[in-house]
């Protein structure tokens, strides 16, 4: 690869009611959680238009019980050329799993690929954690990258990990829409702090991962908020970058076995 790429990922938490019904019993849900549901009537479509009216082929993060709300969205996600990754079954909490890790593993990484007709490459965690166990299991069902971690500025191999031949993705918390509306920032000043940490990433690295979530109270699915997400965009094509999918990236990391990014061994 070229030692002056300049690469984003633009990523998708695709987050709807899931979170509060993994804790929250069903009829208890009912009438409650707005936010969530804001994913599924407006949310992601309008995420959708956005990439689609910017040309973005973007990498969605799809849980499988979020695909059981908005079946028409995974579709159209699927049909604008955008990658689905894997994102979990319920937001399970890796931690909590135990021996039965492996096989939740195989029974999303097997919906997943009934859904798609591909077997997904990349995983996120969906509650951000990990196990010991966890990137073996992923290597062991043929997966080529994760992007749950934020412990480095660019794609790293997994080989320490037991994830031989594998590479971790990194995300910035920085640059996650949740992290900022969580903590009631106003528009203008998530969009300052998003801003300052692309410029500082793209220059340390050549490398960003935007993530982004469609709910109406962490994510950028409220139109007032699609304003803030184009100009994020356009400063990054105005910066050089390429944006490319998730899988794209980490299969041009691997060079003959070995982690490389822009020239340097990771």
């Amino acid at each position: 690869m070229s030692d002056s790429m300049r690469t984003v990922i633009v990523t998708v938490n695709v987050h709807g009611v899931g979170p509060e019904a993994a804790a929250v019993p069903g009829d208890d849900l009912f009438g409650r959680f707005g936010h969530g549901r804001y994913t599924y009537y407006l949310g992601l479509a309008r995420l959708l238009d956005t990439l689609q009216d910017n040309g973005i082929a973007a990498t969605f993060f799809w849980p499988i019980c979020e695909v059981e709300h908005c079946g028409k969205l995974f579709d159209r996600c699927l049909a604008d050329g955008h990658e689905i990754a894997s994102h979990g079954n319920a937001f399970e909490d890796h931690l909590l799993l135990g021996e039965r890790e492996t096989e939740v593993l195989g029974r999303m990484h097997e919906r997943l690929t009934a859904l798609t007709g591909t077997a997904p490459r990349g995983f996120r965690a969906p509650t951000g954690t990990l196990t010991f166990n966890t990137i073996r299991c992923l290597r062991a069902l043929g997966y080529v990258y994760d992007s749950s971690s934020f412990d480095d500025d660019a794609p790293y191999s997994l080989a320490d990990d037991g994830g031989e031949g594998m590479v971790e993705l990194p995300y910035s918390e920085g640059l996650c829409d949740a992290t900022h509306f969580r903590r009631r920032f106003t528009q203008r000043r998530a969009e300052l702090a998003m801003q300052e940490e692309f410029d500082a990433l793209i220059e340390v690295e050549g490398y960003a991962c935007l993530t982004l979530h469609p709910r109406g109270d962490i994510g950028v699915g409220r139109h007032a908020r699609l304003a803030m997400l184009q100009r994020l965009l356009d400063r990054m094509r105005d910066g050089g970058v390429q944006f490319r999918r998730a899988a794209d990236v980490a299969a041009d990391v691997m060079v003959n076995g070995n982690a490389v990014w822009n020239g340097n061994p990771r």
